[in-house]
C-alpha cells in the first residue's frame, strides 16, 4: 500500500503549498482517478507517491518503505512506483523503440531473453507490436505516449501512476488503454493511481478524489461524485456528452452497478425499451444529451477568398514516402476547421506545412491569397515547452510582435490582450515559464502566438492537459479568432470535445483527407469514420446505438 500521511510540498516562501497536509492511502489492484483544477497538486502528489519528490513536511511510504530514509530505500521506491509523465519526450532516452523498453529491464540486469520477453509483451499490451525497429523521433504524440507506458509496464511495477499517460491518445486507442489500465488492477494486482479530466477514465475508476489548491474536496465512489455532487463534477471533470446521457438514465433508474459507464447505461436503456421498462421518450431523452448542440455551418473557403489555402500539397521528411498526400483545405476567414485523425495520421505535419515551418514537396500552402510570410500563420505546438524559451513570461508574449517589428505599446496592448483570450493571469508574467503548471504553460505558449496578430492560427491539441475551465476557454478563444476574421485550424484527437466548436470537420487517414463536411454531416454519416479508420466518438456510437433501437420499434 502506498500511504500519505500529513503530506506539505511548497515551491516558493510567497505562494500557498503546492500539496497542503494531505493523508491518502492507494492499494494494490485498484484505480484511482486524481482529478482538479490546472495547478491544484495533482502531478507534485504524483511525484511524491514515486519518489521523484519528497515531502517538505509529512510523510509517504511505499510498501513501509520511506524514501526520505536514504538513496537506496528512494531506488527501491522507484522500482516498485512507474511513472508515466504527460509529455512522453521527458522520459524518452533511446532512438529505437525495442531499445527504449528494453531500458529499464536492461537496467536491472535481467538476462537478454528476459529482456526480449518483456519488451515484447509490454509492446503488445499498447497495440504497438511491429513498431520494434522504429525510430522513436518518427512516431506521433499519441504513439510516443504508447511507448512511454510500455517502457513502464516492462518494469513490471507494482503501483503505476499515469500523469495525463492518455492525453494524447485517439478516440481508436482510449478504449484500449481504459481496458489496459483496468486488466493491470484487477489480473494482475497493480494500484494505479492516474491524474486524468476524462470523464471516462474517471467513471472506469473504482475510486476518485479530487484535489483543489493543495488539499483534498473529495474521496469517493464515481457515481456517487456524478450523481451526488454535480456541481463539483462539472467543475473539475471535463464536459461529456455520453456523461450527461449516462446522467439521464441513471435518473430512470439504472443504478451503475457493476459498471457506471455510458455504454453500460446505453444497453440498459436499449433493453428496457425491448421490454417496454422506459419509452421511446426516454430514449429520445438520452439522444438529445448525446447530440449535444451543433454550431452553424459555414461555406468552405475557396481560391482567392480563403484565409488559408492547400492545394495538392505533399510532403515527406525522407524520400522513401509521403507523409501527406495530395491534401486539398481551404479555410475561409472567420471560419474554424477541425482535422482529426487516428495518432499518425499527419495531422500535426500538416499543421507544420500550413504554419510555413515545413516547405511542401508539392503543391502550394497560401494566406489570404498569397504564399506565407513571417508573421501571416501562427501555430501552437501539442507541446508547449517546445515553443518556450525565454526568462520570463512577459519576454516570452513580447517575442514575436517585437521580432515583427511593433513598439512597445504595440507590444503591451499586444501581449496584454493575448492574456486575456486565453485567460492568463497577468501576476505571472514575471514568472520564469518552466516553473509553471501544465495547463499554465500551454495558455503562455497559446498566447505567444496570438500576439503575433496573424492572419491565420494553427492550434495542435490545443486543450491536452488543460481542465474544463481551460478548455472551455480555448473552445471559446478559437471561436473569437474565427470571429475577428482569422481562418482558424484546429488538430485534435477528441471529435466529441471539438464538434460542438467548430464549423467544419476533416477526418485524416495515412495523410489524405478521408471526408470532409459539417459536424451535423459527420454525426449522420455512417461511412465516414470507416473511410478514416477511425472509430466514432463514444456520443455518436450510442447515439446510433438507440437510434437503431427506436427503428426497431417505437412505443
Amino acid at each position: 500500500m502506498i500511504e500519505v500521511r500529513g503530506a506539505c510540498v511548497s515551491y516558493r516562501a510567497d505562494e500557498p503549498p503546492a500539496v497542503a497536509d494531505v493523508t491518502l492511502d492507494f492499494e494494490p489492484g485498484r484505480v484511482v482517478s486524481l482529478v482538479g483544477a490546472n495547478g491544484s497538486g495533482k502531478s507534485t502528489l504524483a511525484s511524491l507517491l514515486c519518489a521523484m519528490r519528497l515531502c517538505d513536511g509529512g510523510a509517504v511510504r511505499v510498501d513501509e518503505i520511506d524514501p526520505a530514509d536514504g538513496a537506496s530505500a528512494r531506488r527501491e521506491v522507484r522500482r516498485l512506483v512507474g511513472l508515466v509523465r504527460q509529455h512522453p519526450t521527458e522520459q524518452l532516452v533511446s532512438t529505437v523503440v525495442f531499445d527504449e523498453v528494453a531500458f529499464g529491464p536492461r537496467n536491472l540486469g535481467l538476462a537478454p531473453d528476459e529482456v526480449r520477453r518483456r519488451v515484447t509483451s509490454a509492446l503488445a499490451c499498447v497495440g504497438l507490436d511491429g513498431y520494434d525497429m522504429r525510430d522513436t523521433s518518427s512516431l506521433s504524440g499519441g504513439q510516443q505516449q504508447l511507448l512511454a507506458i510500455a517502457g513502464v509496464l516492462a518494469m513490471e511495477p507494482s503501483y503505476l501512476v499515469l500523469d495525463e499517460a492518455s492525453s494524447m491518445l485517439d478516440s481508436s486507442a482510449r478504449p484500449a488503454h481504459r481496458a489496459l489500465v483496468g486488466r493491470l488492477a484487477s489480473e494482475m494486482g497493480v494500484g494505479v493511481v492516474q491524474v486524468t479530466h476524462d470523464p471516462l477514465e474517471v467513471l472506469a475508476s473504482d475510486r476518485v478524489v479530487i484535489m483543489d489548491r493543495g488539499s483534498v474536496v473529495f474521496d469517493g465512489a464515481p457515481l456517487d461524485l456524478l450523481m451526488g455532487q454535480p456541481a463539483l463534477w462539472d467543475a473539475t471533470v471535463l464536459p461529456s456528452a455520453s456523461v450527461e446521457a449516462l446522467r439521464r438514465v441513471c435518473a430512470l433508474g439504472f443504478d451503475g452497478h457493476p459498471s457506471a459507464t455510458p455504454e453500460a447505461a446505453a444497453a440498459w436503456l436499449v433493453r428496457g425499451f425491448a421490454a417496454g421498462r422506459v419509452s421511446a421518450d426516454d430514449v429520445r431523452g438520452a439522444l438529445d444529451a448525446l447530440a449535444g448542440a451543433l454550431p452553424r455551418a459555414l461555406p468552405a473557403g475557396s481560391g482567392a477568398d480563403a484565409g488559408l489555402l492547400l492545394s495538392h500539397v505533399c510532403y515527406g521528411y525522407d524520400a522513401a514516402s509521403y507523409v501527406l498526400r495530395d491534401i486539398e483545405l481551404a479555410v475561409a476567414p472567420g471560419e474554424v476547421l477541425l482535422v482529426a485523425g487516428r495518432s499518425g495520421s499527419g495531422k500535426s505535419t500538416l499543421a507544420s506545412v500550413a504554419a510555413g515551418l515545413f516547405e511542401p514537396d508539392a503543391g502550394t500552402v497560401s494566406v489570404r491569397g498569397r504564399a506565407p510570410r513571417p508573421g501571416d500563420a501562427g501555430i501552437a505546438f501539442q507541446r508547449p515547452e517546445d515553443q518556450l524559451f525565454c526568462e520570463s513570461v512577459r519576454d516570452e508574449l513580447a517575442f514575436a510582435p517585437r521580432n515583427m517589428g511593433a513598439d512597445e505599446s504595440e507590444v503591451t496592448r499586444r501581449i496584454e490582450r493575448a492574456a486575456r483570450m486565453v485567460g492568463l493571469d497577468e501576476a505571472l508574467f514575471d514568472r520564469y515559464p518552466f516553473d509553471l503548471s501544465g495547463g499554465q504553460a500551454r495558455r503562455v505558449a497559446i498566447a505567444s502566438v496570438l500576439a503575433l496578430d496573424a492572419a491565420a492560427y494553427l492550434f495542435d491539441e490545443p486543450t491536452a492537459g488543460l481542465d474544463a475551465a481551460g478548455r472551455s476557454q480555448m473552445h471559446a478563444l478559437a471561436r473569437a479568432c474565427a470571429d475577428d476574421g482569422r481562418a482558424v485550424i484546429v488538430i485534435s484527437h477528441d471529435l466529441e470535445e471539438w464538434m460542438a466548436e467548430v464549423d467544419r470537420v476533416a477526418l485524416l487517414s495515412d495523410g489524405r483527407v478521408a471526408w470532409m463536411g459539417t459536424p451535423g454531416e459527420l454525426s449522420r454519416d455512417r461511412d465516414a469514420f470507416e473511410a478514416a479508420s477511425m472509430e466514432p466518438p463514444l456520443n455518436i456510437a450510442l447515439a446510433r446505438l438507440l437510434e437503431d433501437a427506436l427503428q426497431g420499434g417505437a412505443r
